[in-house]
């Protein structure tokens, strides 16, 4: 989508698979069918299970979910991430283990559908979109992202493809001591994991902004040296991750006025934190949008007035033949009684003539600054 990574001269853009994953949705199908809509972005699923307390963490990573299905304990928080949508018989099961609705998974395999959060008394559902930028193809890559909040302590996260974006929290956990994450219940989980979706959309939007200041510093060199396609696409990225990220201000604040039992006193001011941090994000998006539309009516504008220069530079010089032109056209006429014809000055007079004519207009024309 844009502008230059500091690393790399070229803007980043949007990923090309996640620029293909809209599939129609077939005629008249059944709510809760388990059909993946969207692209294939992994050759095979993965399943991480963390499983934390405040003493101790485990983790253990699966190529299909145990045919036993998972026992979860209160006094761990437990954390399964599953990665590959593609695999709907991987999910359904995951389903069948947490009594998940159809209507939810379809959801989670339906990679085009909208931002949402839904708040039960036995669940709190929450689809999104994690957005990162991939340093090594300077691309900005968009995927879907769904989290479930169970009882018992358990949250279950699903994505397309593998991705980095959540080593930081994973980091927290693993660290011997914790910090409050191991110290906390599953809700507290839940806000790092939004949190650092909100702080992924915070440095993307720093991204975009770097790629206006420079397309801005770009169009004062010179206008001429930049294309308008240039323009629309930064115009359209920016719109387009607007629309992404717009929907996390009512995720977050839905989540900052729960009050479940799936979430507990000791998060809601992480909540509030969050909804800080999602308003920010789109306030930042808001920005960018008129800085981008700023930057095209600027370059319209340049454009215009170069054209206006370059007319009238043509037209003082098409001002100063028009007087040449009407004498050439006088001597041109085929009368036989014009005394100037039979002078032997005369030529050198008429050049002389052109000369006078056209030095004045041009010394005028420069007096006016017109040239």
């Amino acid at each position: 989508m844009l502008r230059a990574l500091p690393m790399k001269p070229a803007r980043p853009t949007w990923s090309p698979v996640a620029a293909t994953t809209k599939k129609k949705r077939p005629v008249a199908q059944s709510p809760g069918s388990l059909v993946h809509r969207g692209e294939r972005r992994t050759p095979s699923i993965h399943i991480r299970l963390i499983r934390y307390n405040e003493e101790h963490s485990s983790e253990t990573t699966f190529d299909t979910f145990p045919e036993e299905g998972l026992k979860t304990d209160g006094d761990f928080v437990t954390w399964l991430h599953f990665t590959g949508l593609h695999d709907v018989a991987e999910l359904a099961r995951i389903g069948g283990a947490f009594n998940i609705s159809h209507l939810i998974l379809e959801d989670i395999l339906h990679t085009g559908s909208r931002s949402k959060i839904e708040n039960h008394e036995s669940e709190i559902f929450v689809v999104t979109k994690l957005v990162t930028i991939d340093e090594k193809e300077n691309l900005i890559d968009v995927q879907h992202f769904s989290l479930l909040l169970l009882p018992g302590n358990t949250v279950l996260t699903f994505a397309e493809s593998p991705t980095p974006a959540f080593d930081p929290v994973l980091e927290r956990i693993r660290t011997s001591g914790g910090g409050r994450i191991r110290r906390f219940k599953a809700d507290y989980l839940c806000w790092a994991i939004l949190d650092m979706l909100v702080d992924n959309y915070l440095f993307v939007t720093d991204e975009l902004d770097e790629a206006v200041i420079a397309m801005d510093e770009r169009l004062q060199i010179d206008p001429a040296e930049v294309e308008v396609g240039e323009l629309y696409a930064l115009k359209r990225d920016i719109n387009q991750f607007h629309r992404i990220i717009r929907p996390i201000r009512e995720i977050a604040a839905s989540l900052m006025r729960d009050n479940s039992s799936l979430t507990t006193v000791n998060s809601e001011p992480f909540f509030v934190d969050l909804h800080d941090h999602a308003i920010q994000a789109i306030e930042k998006t808001d920005d960018l949008r008129e800085n981008s539309g700023s930057l095209r009516e600027f370059y319209l504008s340049e454009m215009s007035n170069r054209m206006n220069e370059v007319m009238k530079v043509l037209t003082c010089f098409s001002t100063i033949f028009l007087p040449l032109t009407f004498i050439v056209g006088i001597y041109g006429m085929n009368f036989d009684n014009m005394p100037e014809l039979s002078m032997r000055w005369a030529y050198p007079a008429v050049w002389g003539l052109f000369f006078v004519c056209a030095g004045g207009m041009f010394w005028l024309f420069r007096r006016m600054k017109w040239l």
